[in-house]
């Protein structure tokens, strides 16, 4: 398909997330390796935002392809409930560099539950109402998690969540 075909099926039957729907004007991405991405047309662009983060590591990294296969090969996703070796593996090397400090890990589904788990830990373990969040940073979509951000979309449900200050800061480096 052309960049054009792509752009005009895909608004004609998707929605985008935090947008105004007749304003969206999405680059269509056919390929990708490195830092680069690349249109069906060839016009290479540097992804400098990572797919959302996702592939800091860059694209088509075959280290990272190749775990992916065996991986998927040996068990293609186990619920959170479930023990794997990969997660204990993890588990145990994350309590190793913290160096007994922190002995136990919450693997998170995403952004929203990793920023729920410290809210509810600062309540049960200090008893303060009040977390640090980065300023206009993602926290997740959900109405709590976007109650800690900085970021305007948050502004039409303000005040936010009760239980949570929604206090942010701005670290400037």
């Amino acid at each position: 398909m052309t960049g054009k075909e792509i752009v005009d099926l895909t608004k004609k039957h998707t929605l985008y997330e935090w947008s105004a729907q007749s304003k969206v004007d999405p680059i269509p991405v056919a390929r990708a390796k490195g830092i680069y991405f690349w249109t069906p047309e060839g016009k290479r662009f540097i992804d400098f935002n990572s797919q959302l983060m996702s592939v800091n590591i860059g694209h088509g990294d075959e280290r990272v392809i190749r775990a992916i296969a065996e991986q998927a090969a040996t068990l293609a996703y186990a619920n959170p409930f479930m023990a794997t070796e990969p997660r204990a593996r993890l588990g145990a090397k994350l309590a190793e560099i913290r160096r007994g400090i922190l002995t136990r890990s919450f693997f998170t589904n995403g952004g929203a539950e990793a920023t729920k788990m410290p809210s509810s830990w600062r309540a049960f373990f200090t008893g303060r109402h009040k977390i640090m969040a980065r300023y206009r940073s993602y926290h997740g979509a959900t109405a709590g998690a976007i109650s800690l951000t900085g970021d305007p979309r948050r502004w039409t449900v303000e005040p936010g969540m009760p239980e949570w200050c929604g206090c942010s800061i701005r670290i400037t480096v």
